[in-house]
């Protein structure tokens, strides 16, 4: 059975019982790294008092997970559910969110790092600036591979330099519109990072339950984004806030999407994009997106035509990609890019490539 407390429903403004800000951490099945995020978000929580909350949602995990929880000093500051069955991770996203006590959310992955300072930073903008339904965090990404060198759960300290970052702009401002955030240089994602992510929960409820959140992996733009696409449909036009202080460490190479990537290139960004225009983005906002997305989705899409064995394939068509995006040029310089590669391989291979490509071209006749 699912838990839920006395705070699930509840909206409107913090109270002395009711925090301004929920920390979510989602998980499963990932102890270890586990272990290192809430050890990161614990003493932030004590320090700020009844202000910020961490609540970690375990969706029914056969590891360590619980051993964990119980065995974190500082233990009585984190709201800990377990889930009877693994109900999906976007699923365990919602339930986070409604599980939470703040007037802000912000979900953390169990596999990243809040910075010593981060939470206060977030709730210092938050009492700072109460008009703001949005608040975007910077977040620097290492290797999967720098966090594997230590023997013990690791720390932001372990990790001092603030770049590589999501955005090379490490500013703090207050936005007029939330559509400013859609931006390349803002997010490659596009808002899709939900560590990023700092929101106003009762727009959220708002929404949520209208999307299917149940559907298998990459089979529909609400599986793949479905806080992206809550946010389309809430946040434009709304008040937010930059911050460009990296207050969050993600780490690559160990993601259990990364299969999936051609496909959320080549097709589930694309959608996403369409969607925060039919919401009301600005169309210039969104043909500079489209064209840095096609720098690189072309070479995915590529991938997608010649593999079709790759996770996600069943959602892509060349024909529509080429169809849809052969006026930019970015699209062919996305598709261009792999040519030195396909210089390299063996001439078998290159052949039955070069085919694929052929085959793909007659269809479009």
């Amino acid at each position: 059975m699912i838990q839920t407390d006395e705070h699930e429903n509840e909206t409107g403004p913090p109270t002395a019982d009711r925090p301004l800000l929920s920390i979510c951490i989602p998980t499963y099945n990932r102890a270890n790294w586990l272990d290192s995020a809430v050890r990161a978000v614990v003493p932030q929580v004590a320090r700020l008092g009844g202000q910020v909350e961490l609540l970690v949602s375990d969706n029914c995990s056969p590891d360590s997970t619980p051993d964990v929880i119980a065995n974190t000093p500082g233990r009585e500051h984190i709201r800990y559910y377990r889930n009877e069955a693994n109900v999906g991770a976007c699923l365990n996203v919602d339930l986070c969110v409604k599980r939470a006590a703040g007037e802000f959310v912000w979900v953390v992955g169990d596999d990243d790092l809040v910075r010593e300072g981060g939470v206060e930073r977030v709730v210092k903008v938050l009492q700072d600036h109460p008009e703001v339904d949005f608040v975007y965090v910077n977040v620097s990404t290492r290797l999967g591979s720098d966090r594997e060198r230590f023997d013990r759960p690791v720390c932001g300290s372990d990790f001092p330099e603030l770049m590589p970052a999501a955005s090379a702009d490490l500013s703090e401002r207050p936005l007029e519109s939330w559509n400013e955030l859609v931006d390349p240089d803002v997010s490659r994602y596009f808002l899709g990072s939900i560590m990023s992510c700092v929101f106003r929960r009762s727009l959220w409820l708002s929404a949520s339950d209208d999307l299917d959140l149940g559907a298998p992996f990459c089979s529909s733009l609400a599986a793949v984004y479905p806080h992206s696409l809550i946010f389309a449909g809430t946040m434009v036009g709304r008040k937010a806030y930059y911050v460009g202080h990296p207050c969050v460490i993600a780490f690559g190479s160990h993601w259990d999407w990364v299969g999936y990537q051609p496909a959320i290139l080549a097709v589930w960004l694309h959608r996403l994009l369409d969607t925060y225009e039919e919401h009301g983005v600005e169309r210039w906002r969104i043909e500079r997106c489209r064209r840095s997305l096609l720098l690189v989705s072309g070479a995915a899409a590529i991938h997608l035509l010649c593999n079709r064995s790759l996770p996600g394939r069943d959602s892509f068509s060349f024909c529509y990609y080429v169809k849809r995006y052969w006026r930019y040029k970015e699209c062919w310089h996305g598709i261009l890019r792999l040519l030195p590669g396909w210089v390299k391989m063996p001439a078998k291979a290159l052949i039955s490539r070069v085919k694929a490509v052929a085959r793909a071209g007659r269809r479009l006749r």
